[in-house]
């Protein structure tokens, strides 16, 4: 339908609210570096408003990703940016900006390997961002969504993690399921106490992990650690440690998150091979290489799945236990951002474009 070539580049994935699309970048020029906000009309590509509140503290990133690596969170009346350097900001969706809180100078330099990639979570009475650091103190942080200060900060064990937490309405209940530290740790989203801890807490890489747990009929899918199997795992009332389900036979992917799609798994490793597990058993259905290396999570609408690698393809196949690819895309450039869904469209992220793709009305 359109597309339109992005200041800078960025590994965050494009957020849709209304006729807005949201993204954000980062520049360098002359040896300047830029955090910018951006929004486009979902219906033509033009450029609505950009914004860039301010370079805080430098933080060390990996090759294939900089600082605009966290997607935001759009609310009905707010948009949340985070940044690798653990910048935060609130923008109205017109882009007056509202607060801006930097993490860095309050709780210290964490000396991350590889910067902050946790996406903003938004509760009833904070925005979520959880705070690691190698060698501590680590804590669960609330924002005052009005001000940006700190509200609440919960105390967590010393860790690393690069996975956005999950909210998950259930039973009458409310958590947040908070990966890392190798384990998954349930609080309560009302009083922010602690429920249940699932895993051992021991492992390689210090807890480090990237892929964000999913949650889907009654069950929660995830990983413990970078390259861990595959939990599953079943929710239970009044707060209680949740059931264990199965553990996958084999080992899961790196940084793509799992997708839950119609009672299956779809498990994309970092090599480019797409796993389906059933959902109830955790049992192996297929096991199909697509394309290469990946980073970008497989998202599912109108019974398709979607899986795109670095090299720009993108693979759609049918959803179901049965391996069937219907056709392969090809936008010519690295994706690594996971795209978003809005009604038939599509909006993808490369390094340097935006892309909708949909049918012509």
């Amino acid at each position: 339908r359109w597309s339109v070539k992005l200041p800078g580049w960025g590994t965050s994935s494009p957020v849709v609210r209304g006729h807005r699309v949201f993204v954000t970048s980062a520049t360098e020029e002359a040896g300047t570096k830029s955090l910018l906000t951006l929004c486009f009309d979902r219906n033509d590509g033009s450029e609505l408003w950009r914004h860039d509140f301010g370079f805080g503290v430098d933080q060390r990133t990996h090759e294939k990703s900089n600082l605009a690596v966290n997607t935001p969170a759009v609310t009905d009346d707010a948009v949340y940016v985070a940044f690798g350097n653990a910048d935060i900001a609130r923008y109205t969706h017109d882009g007056k900006l509202i607060w801006v809180n930097r993490y860095i100078p309050t709780f210290s330099d964490p000396k991350m390997a590889w910067g902050y990639a946790s996406s903003p979570l938004v509760l009833d009475d904070a925005v979520l961002f959880p705070w690691d650091h190698h060698t501590g103190p680590c804590f669960l942080i609330g924002l005052n969504k009005q001000t940006g200060k700190v509200a609440w900060k919960k105390e967590r064990r010393i860790g690393t993690a690069h996975a956005t937490p999950l909210l998950v309405e259930h039973d009458g209940q409310t958590d947040i399921l908070v990966p890392g530290k190798n384990r998954l740790t349930a609080f309560d989203a009302r009083t922010h106490d602690e429920l249940w801890q699932y895993g051992q807490g021991e492992g390689p890489y210090n807890g480090e992990i990237i892929v964000s747990p999913v949650y889907g009929d009654g069950m929660v899918f995830l990983q413990l650690w970078r390259q861990s199997r595959i939990h599953a795992i079943r929710l239970t009332r009044d707060g209680k440690p949740p059931e264990p389900i199965w553990v996958s036979q084999k080992p899961g992917p790196v940084e793509p998150s799992l997708l839950y799609y119609r009672g299956l798994v779809y498990a994309l490793m970092d090599n480019g091979v797409l796993t389906c597990l059933d959902g109830k058993t955790g049992k192996e259905q297929f096991r199909t290489r697509l394309g290469g290396d990946c980073n970008s999570s497989p998202i599912a609408s109108d019974g398709r799945i979607y899986v795109s690698d670095n090299s720009g393809k993108t693979f759609v196949l049918r959803a179901g236990p049965n391996f069937e690819l219907l056709e392969t895309n090809d936008l010519g450039e690295r994706i690594t951002a996971s795209p978003a869904i809005a009604g038939n469209l599509l909006i993808y992220r490369t390094d340097t474009h935006l892309y909708c793709i949909g049918e012509n009305p």
